[in-house]
């Protein structure tokens, strides 16, 4: 069993699947917003994942299938400011997204924000982290708002964390792959 640790007023959701390393907040009332959390240890130097995470032709190769991720006419490496639009599979449509870098401290994080999309607000920051065992923990720590109106009762909070879950396990898999 996954115990999950949650502040004081927020809500309990199901259990987790059987992985330590995801921490999912969803929060009852109030300014806070539901937050996701994961963590990858790989077994590389942060500039080696930096590097890696800052193209999104690999965010693209680690996605899950299903979410059909394609990026258009990205960047070929990430920057401060870069402009990212994609279009994905979710809730039974594609959806175009897009994100732009709001902040860059190479080798250790990134954020993007989400300025064109149908939830109010996306916040990921993809954090490198020295791992106590040796090694990285690659963090993707995402803090959103689900959508307001008739598709805020379909795309719920609870349905968008464990979309987060499903498609983080997968990267998760994935780069553990590459960074063996």
């Amino acid at each position: 069993n996954s115990d999950v640790v949650r502040p004081q007023g927020f809500d309990t959701l199901e259990p987790l699947l059987e992985c330590p390393s995801l921490t999912v907040s969803l929060p009852s009332a109030g300014p806070h917003m539901p937050q996701f959390e994961s963590r990858t240890q790989l077994n590389a130097t942060p500039e080696q994942v930096f590097e890696y995470i800052l193209q999104p032709a690999n965010l693209q190769a680690i996605a899950p299938p299903d979410t059909q991720l394609i990026f258009v006419d990205p960047p070929r490496v990430i920057e401060l400011g870069s402009r990212l639009t994609c279009k994905v599979q979710a809730y039974g449509t594609v959806q175009q997204l897009s994100y732009e870098i709001v902040e860059l401290v190479a080798p250790q994080r990134f954020r993007e924000q989400m300025v064109n999309g149908p939830l109010k607000l996306w916040l990921h920051d993809y954090i490198i982290e020295p791992d106590p065992t040796g090694g990285i923990s690659l963090v993707n720590r995402i803090q959103f708002e689900p959508p307001g109106g008739l598709l805020g009762f379909i795309v719920t909070a609870d349905k968008i964390l464990d979309a987060l879950e499903d498609g983080f396990h997968h990267r998760r898999q994935a780069l553990q792959k590459i960074f063996a």
